[in-house]
């Protein structure tokens, strides 16, 4: 048995002598194989991964390509001003996308084939909104294999603030001149007054609204429909996007009228204080220039400004608004062009040379002596009255060109000193004197006729007041 077994084993291990040996030779014959025009197997495997590419190709493979800095679209943002808030966005006004789509798709791809939005309704507790995105319903590619892979970022941070309405007046900014001989008379926005609402530091930011109008070379009056501007203190332009107008545009009214150049006057009013005169006056400017209607302008030749020197004793000095005496007299018919809105005038006042005139009492007309009396004019000598006005007329003047009178029609018959009055058509100032009477009832002697007395003695005379 122990002889079996041995021989067993030497079978064994011929038989596995005889596998190596055939694996040897598969391994030889394989090697050689292998190495047998090795340059050409290299260049057949190039060439089939060139064949299986261009197949791949021809297939339309998929690939992925990212768009950058899509606008991200704020839905539902009334829902926060519901609660009297609004947002401001601290992050997330655009998105970066990553999308796999076929090459050929992927290759046409824009931003504008993609909805990005951001629904306020969807704000978490730490004021983050999920932003959505997806393929457009009006891209041509809306039916394509296109799939988002990843988003950046994917939420769109806000801070939330006080939703305020505030009323802004709106100005008027005129951009260009009329044509030369035309004047942009008066503008018209409508409406002047609007509200703007947004978040309270955005409204406390705003420092005027204004509408642009250009009027260059204009030669009539027109109107127009514009947008609205908002500056802060600084003159720097505030972003209407961050704000709710009431109206997005106002509608602005321009009148355009012809020009005039005519002189302007002053006339003076009122006397100066007793013994003076005026003199002369002078005025800066001496001609202004208005607009109005080319109807109004062909009447009009010069302004007159009236000026008052009513008891003055010294030059006067004074601006006069030249606008608000044409809004006066003209009923706003016409508008002022200049820049100087003012004329400066000056009055010079001096004193009226002064002479004395001897007045006795033939030059005296007596008014009013009531029927069945006489009057004795008392005053012996003659009374002196001084007279004020230019030397040229006082050189010439005489008692009888001043034309003295007494009115005695409330006097009964008694002695009395009455005031002596002046009725002279002559350019002076006449002061008044006093004079004495007496009067009595009448004596008829030689059938009507009336007999006017004069004492001997009569009283002293009683001048003029200085």
């Amino acid at each position: 048995m122990w002889e079996d077994e041995r021989n067993s084993e030497k079978q064994n291990k011929e038989g596995a002598s005889s596998i190596l040996r055939i694996l040897k030779e598969c391994m030889s014959k394989l090697y050689h194989r292998l190495l047998h025009n090795f340059g050409w197997k290299i260049v057949s495997l190039i060439s089939a991964f060139m064949v299986w590419m261009a197949i791949m190709n021809m297939e339309d493979p998929y690939t992925t390509i990212t768009i950058r800095e899509i606008p991200v679209t704020v839905v539902n943002e009334t829902a926060l001003q519901e609660q009297g808030k609004i947002s401001d966005i601290e992050s997330g006004r655009t998105v970066d996308i990553r999308v796999r789509a076929p090459r050929s798709v992927a290759n046409s791809l824009t931003m504008a084939d993609f909805d990005v939005t951001a629904d306020f309704r969807q704000m978490s507790l730490v004021y983050a909104v999920p932003i959505q995105v997806k393929v457009s319903d009006t891209s041509s590619f809306v039916n394509e294999d296109i799939s988002i892979e990843s988003k950046s970022p994917e939420m769109m941070l806000l801070t939330l603030e006080d939703y305020v309405s505030e009323a802004f007046r709106v100005d008027i900014e005129m951009l260009g001149e009329a044509a030369p001989g035309y004047y942009v008379t008066d503008q018209v926005v409508r409406p002047n007054i609007l509200q703007i609402s947004g978040s309270k530091k955005q409204i406390e930011r705003i420092a005027k609204v204004v509408v642009s109008v250009d009027s260059t070379r204009a030669t009539q009056s027109f109107s127009q429909t514009s947008g609205l501007s908002v500056y802060d203190k600084n003159g720097y332009q505030l972003e209407n996007s961050a704000l709710d107008f009431e109206v997005d545009e106002v509608e602005i009214e321009v009148t355009v009228l012809p020009v005039k150049t005519i002189p302007l006057l002053i006339e003076t009013q009122g006397t100066p204080g007793y013994g003076y005169e005026c003199v002369g006056t002078q005025h800066v400017p001496t001609e202004i220039t208005i607009a109005g209607t080319a109807d109004r302008l062909r009447y009009i030749e010069s302004i007159t400004i009236p000026f008052d020197i009513a008891m003055q004793s010294e030059n006067v000095e004074a601006k006069v608004n030249i606008e608000n005496y044409l809004n006066e007299y003209y009923a706003g018919d016409f508008v002022l062009v200049d820049e100087e809105k003012y004329v400066m005038v000056k009055a010079y006042i001096e004193k009226m040379p002064t002479e004395n005139i001897s007045v006795g009492s033939t030059d005296i007309e007596v008014r009013g002596l009531q029927e069945g009396y006489d009057l004795i004019f008392t005053t012996k000598n003659d009374i002196s009255i001084k007279v004020m006005g230019s030397e040229e007329i006082l050189k010439t003047l005489t008692a009888a060109d001043l034309r003295m009178y007494i009115d005695v029609s409330d006097y009964e018959p008694g002695s009395y000193y009455v005031s002596v009055y002046s009725d002279t058509q002559q350019s002076v100032t006449v002061r008044t004197g006093t004079i004495g009477i007496e009067i009595v009832e009448a004596k008829t002697t030689r059938g009507s006729d009336v007999e006017v007395k004069l004492p001997d003695a009569a009283e002293g005379m009683n001048e003029g007041e200085e």
